[in-house]
């Protein structure tokens, strides 16, 4: 069994309700026993970038094809599958083998993916989560042209090399491959991956992408990583708003209104508490366990730190405030 869904531990998940709908169908012993026996279910983890259907090219690419596909979509040609499994499967199932002649397309059989589980969540999905807010408010619209600016390039390069991978546990030359890939990707022409969707609750995503890295970097390093906390303060900005819309708190860029989406606590959060000042308004937010599983205020000179970098972005503008860190 080898399921996709992405969640921690799928396949444990997948075995759990069979196992459930088993008893609750009342379903004989013997077929329980075979379950449990001779069926093997496989926790998985997908690496992979997919923007979607391809609407502004979709003529062109039905050209190509020959004939109409409305439900082709768009991803790179970077692709990872890990199957953590007690038993050695790779004989049955022989995936690693049927990918040779397609460059990228990797499978790893492993008895434990949570180390490649954690190097892709904290090196690709945290460098994401890190530099996405403040990109956008600087301007940018997609992962691709922040690429092409060298301030927000610069964040990202030194926040993933000299803040996450020391923090990680794989080998380091095998870190800075995989790192050195996710910048490539970051940059491929055909995808326009939208900074606005990524920036779908960001909170979460702050709490399970980039916190351990911070905290692991703090605990490491003995003091904070400046990009990190950064992203914090970036996370801050972009979330000010003072107005609830239908399901999404109303942000501003230059004048121009966007959506925040997040859970409703978030959005009331932020919305009840971006007028006040801002210490006040930091503490409030690295104080609210419910966030962060924990009191961030707690953390040697970090409210000082986000407040310092928040109140810079607020006087002199994204922009100036990353150009002083990067």
């Amino acid at each position: 069994m080898l399921p996709v869904e992405l969640i921690d531990d799928n396949g444990i998940m997948l075995k759990k309700c069979v196992m459930q709908l088993i008893e609750c169908w009342e379903l004989s012993d013997d077929f329980k026993n075979w379950v449990e026996e001779a069926c093997i279910f496989t926790s998985t983890l997908v690496d992979r970038i997919v923007t979607g259907y391809p609407r502004a090219t979709e003529a062109e690419e039905w050209e190509k094809l020959g004939y109409e596909d409305r439900i082709m979509v768009t991803g790179e040609p970077f692709a990872l599958w890990v199957i953590e499994s007690d038993k050695d499967i790779r004989e049955e199932l022989p995936l690693d083998k049927a990918m040779t002649d397609m460059p990228g397309m990797d499978v790893i059989f492993t008895d434990n993916q949570k180390p490649y589980k954690q190097r892709k969540v904290r090196i690709l999905n945290g460098a994401h989560t890190s530099f996405v807010l403040a990109a956008y408010l600087t301007g940018k619209d997609i992962v691709r042209d922040s690429m092409q600016d060298d301030d927000i390039r610069n964040f990202m390069l030194k926040t993933i090399y000299e803040e996450v991978l020391p923090t990680l546990s794989l080998p380091e030359e095998e870190l800075r491959t995989f790192a050195g890939e996710v910048v490539n990707r970051f940059n491929n022409p055909y995808v326009d991956h939208a900074l606005l969707a990524i920036s779908l609750n960001s909170v979460s995503k702050w709490r399970a992408r980039c916190m351990p890295s911070f905290l692991g970097y703090v605990e490491k390093m003995g003091k904070l990583p400046v990009h990190l906390t950064f992203s914090l303060a970036a996370l801050m900005a972009f979330y000010t708003g003072t107005e609830i819309r239908g399901k999404a708190l109303i942000g501003h860029r230059d004048g121009q209104e966007y959506n925040i989406m997040d859970d409703m606590t978030v959005l009331e959060f932020f919305r009840d508490n971006s007028e006040k000042e801002t210490r006040e308004f930091v503490a409030a937010f690295l104080g609210r366990e419910d966030f962060f599983g924990q009191n961030l205020n707690e953390v040697a000179g970090l409210t000082d730190a986000v407040t310092a970098y928040l109140e810079d972005i607020k006087t002199n503008g994204m922009r100036a405030a990353l150009c002083r860190i990067s």
